[in-house]
């Protein structure tokens, strides 16, 4: 028979006494009874003695972790076997289990009602037990703990509660360019992997893939991220559990031979979808059109509990693709029944969307982060040069347009290569140079075709190069070798006097330069040909201080790039590709847009590499363009009215503040169609391309009105959100692991670096248990830990868990204590809901204070008296029983506040509780 634990209740079958088990003598106990007496007893005359509501701890016989403490729900006979039912609070779950394996512990709810006076050394232990589960609360609540350098704003901090104590985990996050939407994601992985969610697919654009997997893999040691099709591929679908966290392109994925493979991968605890509005699916008549991307998306909801998607601009301007992606969060007819009646009930939107604005966001101490953008446009005169260049480059165009328009696929695809050619005329003369020499190449046999389709224009690459686009080996049109050649020796010459460049170097980047001569400058283009261009030129300016970035680089070429660019660099020269993933802000506020993007939501993202968080400078945004070029003044003409047309909403804007501008410009760029004006510009008179942008910017203005219509019943940052928490910080958990060093025998031996590194000495048994040297260096800060050699001390760290685990073990102590306090008495406990189906989904850590004026939840003050150590005060009160009803009272309140349709209150436990306070006014 199962020997009970040492320290197990027991009752004797025949007289039924109670007595607590001693020791074990080969088969038989030895039993202490009530009346005193030691005895040994045979195992089978003794029977479980635990009794409903009494709190016992989980004591494993092999090496499976202890589930802690917990509370004896109910006791059953199995099998002739006795068994209980305990609500384990650390686990969060409720279990059966043999009675031989439970020891009965006193709660601290226990030691208040039966007025336990504490022991000498339990006012610090007291506050150091609070402490870890204060900071454990707040690591599995915002993921602040993952990565102590990532300094979540509170916007962010704010999401991450928001989501998780919804009680649901299946939103669309709509927040602006540069408000850190993998930092929001990577905070709420962590906690969520904090509550046993282990399995991740996240479906982003090709483009993003990379940038993904770096922050979840350096940010937030998230180390397991691999990316389909590049770190692995799937030929057996049995291979699918060696990969926990997976990111992948949704259009690769969306290929039925992958999509075949997905199908096969099991459940996922989560799925997040980036730029989601490319999850398209409309409404025509009655049917709807869906995309292949819509129905990837629909297939892995039917994998998975939880979506999460992300997109600044979920609405598109189309009320029907809002909704598709709303039905993705919350599928089934009732809801799609709920959903068709949106116009009718917007307020829905506050249970599924979260949106926050640049605009609104503020720091840690409630200053707007955002310092605002003022944009410029530089126009360089057309020379004879360009103009010749220009009406040649027009002639050419217009036959290879009209060669598009005879019919058959093959010269459809004409159109798109010019379409190409033109908007590498605008980048530079360079650009289109090398393309117009590469299809003559082509025409004389000299190179192998490549020919961008129109299926590759639709996927997520930035394609920087598509000078090497050379169409068919036959001539578009007839006359089209001469008339090449022709453009090519036109454009040779123009290159010994490009007035672009000329602008760009001589006069824009002069001035730059005599206001600080070390300015730092990012200079954006579309193709790797003008990068290069404008490299050789500013080489000459700036020799060694010139930085490219483009996405033939690794993502170790581009870092080392970005190093020297904010070391002793000066100029960066990026290309969409390189730059997208890479933020710029800290040591740059100066950019220029050599060339003009032909999508508008492109111009917005290459702001955000320097408009975002950490700027501590207005952004300066300079774009460049040609006079006379036809496409470079509808594009110049385009962007001015944008910003234009933005300033306008946001002065008019009830609710105007600064910054608000620039979400304008974001929010209209994402339903501009300016590639459908400038396809027509060939055609129409300068008088009628300005009238298409007129109204090409209304419909955009209608649209973002209608979005903002509804999502401003989303939920977005609240300042006052998290008022009813407990105020912790990363300053608790220093105090925490200084008090925690004292207790445990470990010497600080030095601080350095302003007291931000300490080299320490580790006791014996903390050398034995971690298996490290007596000597260490720690540190709470991320860069340091590299520069300084130090262990971090974050959420990965195993010095830290241990602290926690010590801190929590039931032999620590601290369950009750007198001492100094902001109150006569404080409570502290940690409330639990459950879904329906009896699973944990949120926990509150709580301190009720008890004053004279009532009992107030977490007050400042308890927070402000966790940084100091704490002393006993033998001669104050013990904690006071009559208590206990107010503070019950006010737990049931707050568990009923907290319900809700999808939250189901699960219960509270009693972590510790301290008397003889300071006062209690």
């Amino acid at each position: 028979m199962l020997l009970p634990v040492t320290g197990a209740f027991v009752v004797h079958v025949r007289d039924g006494q109670a007595g607590v088990v001693t020791g074990h003598h080969d088969s038989r106990l030895t039993v202490t009874w009530t009346d005193q007496r030691s005895t040994r007893t045979a195992r089978q005359d003794v029977r479980c003695g635990l009794q409903v509501g009494q709190t016992v701890q989980d004591v494993p016989r092999t090496l499976r972790p202890s589930l802690g403490e917990g509370q004896v729900l109910e006791l059953r006979d199995l099998g002739g076997r006795e068994q209980v039912l305990v609500d384990f609070w650390e686990a969060a779950e409720r279990q059966w289990l043999p009675w031989e394996n439970l020891r009965p512990v006193w709660s601290a709810q226990a030691m208040f009602q039966h007025g336990v006076c504490p022991p000498d050394g339990y006012a610090e232990r007291f506050r150091l037990r609070q402490l870890a589960l204060a900071l454990q609360h707040w690591h599995r609540t915002t993921g602040a703990l993952a990565q102590v350098d990532v300094d979540p704003l509170p916007h962010q901090i704010h999401l991450v509660h928001r989501i998780l104590s919804s009680g649901n985990l299946n939103w669309l996050i709509a927040d602006d360019v540069g408000l850190g939407k993998t930092i929001e994601v990577g905070l709420l992985l962590t906690a969520l992997r904090q509550r046993g969610l282990r399995r991740f697919l996240m479906v982003v654009p090709a483009g993003l893939t990379r940038q993904w997997q770096t922050e979840l893999r350096e940010r937030f040691g998230i180390r397991e991220a691999v990316i389909y099709g590049r770190d692995f591929d799937i030929s057996d679908p049995a291979q699918w559990p060696l990969y926990t966290v997976v990111i992948g392109s949704m259009d690769r994925f969306k290929h039925e031979r992958h999509l075949e493979i997905l199908r096969e991968s099991g459940r996922w605890d989560m799925v997040v979808f980036d730029e989601a509005h490319r999850l398209s699916r409309s409404l025509y008549g009655l049917s709807y059109t869906t995309s292949e991307r819509y129905h990837l998306a629909a297939t892995l909801r039917s994998m998975t509990e939880n979506v999460l998607l992300l997109s600044g601009t979920p609405h598109q301007g189309r009320l029907d693709r809002f909704e598709a992606l709303l039905e993705l969060l919350r599928p089934g007819p009732e809801w799609r029944e709920r959903i068709q009646q949106l116009r009718m009930e917007p307020q829905m939107l506050s249970g599924m969307v979260i949106r926050n604005r640049k605009a609104d966001v503020t720091d840690a101490q409630g200053t707007f982060i955002f310092k605002g953008k003022v944009t410029r446009s530089v126009s360089a005169p057309q020379g004879p040069e360009e103009a010749a260049f220009d009406r040649a480059l027009r002639r050419y165009l217009r036959s290879g347009y009209d060669a598009s328009k005879r019919g058959g696929k093959g010269n459809l695809a004409i159109g798109f290569v010019m379409t190409i050619y033109r908007k590498l005329a605008a980048s530079s003369v360079a650009a289109i140079q090398k393309a117009l020499e590469r299809r003559l190449q082509r025409l004389r046999n000299e190179l192998a075709e490549t020919l961008l389709s129109e299926d590759t224009a639709d996927q997520d690459l930035f394609v920087e190069d598509e000078e090497t686009v050379t169409g068919g080996a036959t001539e578009f049109f007839g006359g089209e070798t001469e008339m090449l050649q022709g453009l090519i020796e036109l454009a040779t010459q123009l290159r010994r006097n490009d007035t672009k460049v000329r602008a760009f170097i001589g006069t824009l980047v002069t001035a730059i330069l005599q206001l600080n001569p070390d300015e730092r400058v990012l200079i954006f283009t579309e193709y790797r040909s003008t990068q290069d261009y404008l490299v050789e030129a500013l080489q000459h300016l700036a020799p060694d201080r010139v930085d490219v970035i483009n996405g033939s680089q690794t993502l170790e070429q581009r870092t080392a790039a970005i190093d020297h660019f904010e070391g002793t660099g000066q100029f960066l020269v990026s290309t969409e590709a390189g730059g997208e993933g890479f933020n710029l802000q800290r040591r740059c506020h100066i950019l220029v847009n050599y060339d003009l993007p032909w999508n508008p939501m492109r111009l917005v993202q290459r702001v955000g590499r320097l408009y975002r968080y950490g700027q501590q400078l207005p952004v300066v945004v300079f774009n460049l363009n040609v006079q006379g070029s036809l496409d470079d003044e509808i594009l110049s003409q385009m962007y001015g009215r944008l910003e234009a047309v933005a300033a306008v909403m946001a002065d008019v804007s009830e609710e105007y503040r600064e910054g608000l501008q620039e979400d304008i410009v974001g929010e209209l760029a994402g339903f501009l169609d300016v590639e459908q004006i400038l396809a027509e510009a060939q055609a129409h008179t300068p008088q009628r391309t300005e009238a298409r942008i007129e109204e090409a910017l209304r419909r955009a203005r209608e649209a973002a009105e209608q979005q903002n219509d509804f999502l401003r019943h989303s939920s977005g940052f609240d300042p006052g959100a998290l008022r009813g928490e407990l105020p912790v910080g990363e300053q608790h958990l220093e105090a925490f692991v200084e008090g925690m060093f004292a207790q445990l025998g470990v010497t600080i031996s030095s601080r350095l670096y302003q007291g931000r590194v300490w080299d320490i000495k580790l006791s014996q048994a903390l050398q034995d248990q971690l298996r490290l040297n007596q000597n260490q260096r720690v540190t709470f800060d991320r860069p340091l830990a590299r520069s300084a050699r130090a262990l971090l001390l974050d959420g990965n760290s195993k010095l830290l868990m241990a602290l926690f685990e010590e801190a929590g073990a039931y032999e620590f102590g601290g369950q009750v204590a007198r001492t100094d306090l902001p109150g006569s008495q404080v409570l502290c406990s940690m409330l639990r809901w459950q879904d329906d189906r009896g699973r944990p989904l949120r926990d509150r850590y709580l301190a009720l204070l008890r004053r004279d004026s009532g009992v107030e939840s977490n007050p400042e003050e308890f927070g402000a008296w966790l940084l100091s150590p704490a002393t006993d005060q033998p001669g104050a009160p013990s904690p006071d029983e009559a208590a206990w009803p107010a503070f019950e009272a006010t737990l049931h309140d707050l568990l009923g506040v907290g319900a809700s349709d999808e939250l189901h209150p699960a219960g509270f436990s009693v972590t510790g509780v301290g008397s003889g306070g300071r006062g209690s006014h």
